[in-house]
């Protein structure tokens, strides 16, 4: 390291040289340019003169000495500080400096220190927090992976390493999309591209249940998988974090009781069928006429066994539908016609009801591919509900309409809407929420969840929105069919 430098002696030497001249010069001007003056002045004069040179040059060399000795206590404090500096700067923070200093310089050295102190302890608790973190991520029971901005896995926890079957200190620096396989399990479309809606958009992304990941030997294992952008504290994203955790057992137990459920309504599909027939006989008198107490009770066998025969084909539809049997029938259709077919069915029942039904389609709407039927049951499904759980004498309106996502088929009610807790369940299979007019209405809760199964099958999104009191709104949208 380069010292500072002290004063040149050079210089110095100079200085003392210019005073010696002038002194001298001084001298011979009295003596030679001055005759009129006395010896005895002449003489006094001389000996003042040296006695003041002698003293200035004292004086002087005191001061200059005095002055090096500072310049030179001073520098080696400065080497001090610049090489204490330098230091802290590469990261070594346990050299503790002497406060002892010059006056001149102790507060320097004091807040120096004190900042080296400052940046030790905040690293150390810095520290602290990474590790106790990386803890907590190396020790869950899920797996985490953790990517940077280029897409490179910095982390990758213990039961990551276990699922995927590959060690950290291979996976680590690698690009996730080359190491790590998540697909459909029915299509065996890769779901490779969904980080980027992390990284670039900043979005939380759950994929769909039907993931599964394929293993580094090359087996595959359904996994639930979520992720989220890491930031900073500006909130700018620096990162993702992907979490994902085996299944397999719920995918078994979800299968046996799917199957459960698909042999049970199998197996009273006969015999419901053989009750309604029974009931139809009575009914056309087979067994001699009946009187009104008998015609009743025959009406409400007759809902009832509507009712069960219901609730079994709903049973048996969202079957095929998670066992991937259903097979859709796709068509180049127009939502417009297939929602006029099924308003035009229902508005007798909103009469019934009085109740005003309304229909509103935008000119020039895009066709879309769907399977015609299944479509159908799905707007059926949401008018019908509209119907439901709207009062007497209230509106539900029915709106076709399309957007840069697609063809909309929109239904608006004034009728009970949904609390905000119960949002999240609405969804779910033999979900139903309680209302004021629930008691009144019979249903299987499958409606909706077969409903949202329907349009994710056909590429498109279920969506609502609801105040509890005022009504809801629910909707869906298909892609439009491009014209090539």
């Amino acid at each position: 390291m380069k010292k500072l430098p002290l004063p040149k002696f050079g210089i110095v030497l100079k200085t003392l040289i210019t005073s010696l001249g002038i002194g001298v010069i001084s001298l011979i001007i009295i003596f030679y340019l001055l005759p009129q003056i006395s010896s005895e002045i002449k003489i006094a004069v001389f000996v003042g003169g040296l006695y003041l040179f002698g003293f200035l040059l004292f004086s002087y060399s005191l001061y200059l000495g005095f002055t090096l000795f500072l310049a030179l206590k001073v520098r080696n404090t400065l080497n001090f500080l610049i090489i204490s500096a330098k230091s802290i700067a590469s990261g070594n923070l346990e050299i503790e400096l002497n406060r002892n200093a010059p006056s001149e310089l102790g507060e320097a050295i004091t807040a120096l220190e004190n900042l080296r102190v400052s940046m030790r302890d905040r690293i150390n608790f810095a520290q602290e927090e990474k590790d106790r973190a990386e803890a907590i991520l190396f020790n869950v029971g899920e797996g985490v992976f953790a990517i940077n901005l280029r897409g490179e896995i910095i982390i990758f926890n213990k039961i990551a390493e276990k699922l995927v079957g590959i060690g950290r200190d291979q996976i680590l620096g690698q690009k996730y999309d080359q190491v790590l396989q998540f697909t459909n399990e029915r299509t065996k479309e890769s779901y490779g591209q969904f980080i980027n809606e992390v990284l670039l958009e900043g979005k939380s992304v759950t994929l769909p249940t039907d993931t599964i990941l394929v293993t580094g030997g090359k087996s595959e294992i359904p996994v639930a998988v979520n992720s989220s952008p890491i930031k900073n504290q500006k909130g700018i994203i620096v990162g993702g974090i992907v979490v994902f955790r085996d299944i397999s057992h719920e995918k078994e137990v979800e299968e046996i009781r799917t199957d459960l459920i698909s042999i049970a309504s199998h197996q009273l599909r006969t015999p419901l069928s053989e009750i309604k027939g029974l009931i139809s006989l009575l009914n056309d008198g087979i067994a001699g006429q009946m009187n009104k107490g008998q015609k009743e009770y025959l009406d409400l066998l007759t809902i009832a066994n509507e009712r069960m025969i219901n609730l079994v084909n709903d049973l048996l539809n969202i079957s095929r539908l998670e066992q991937g049997r259903l097979q859709l029938n796709f068509q180049v259709v127009s939502l417009e016609e297939l929602t006029s077919e099924v308003f035009k069915s229902l508005q007798l029942k909103s009469s019934e009801n009085s109740q005003t039904l309304t229909l509103s389609i935008d000119p020039n709407l895009p066709k879309v591919t769907a399977d015609p039927e299944k479509t159908k049951e799905i707007i059926s499904n949401l008018i019908d509900n509209a119907l439901k759980y709207t009062y007497k004498n209230g509106k539900i309106q029915v709106r076709v309409t399309s957007t840069t996502d697609g063809v909309w088929v929109l239904v608006k009610d004034s009728g009970v809407g949904i609390p905000k807790d119960k949002y999240k369940d609405l969804f779910k299979k033999f979900s139903r929420v309680e209302n004021p007019l629930s008691n009144m209405i019979s249903g299987s809760g499958l409606g909706l969840y077969a409903a949202k199964q329907l349009v994710e099958r056909q590429s498109g999104k279920i969506w609502f929105e609801s105040v509890e009191g005022k009504g809801s709104t629910f909707g869906f949208v298909l892609p439009a069919t491009k014209i090539k």
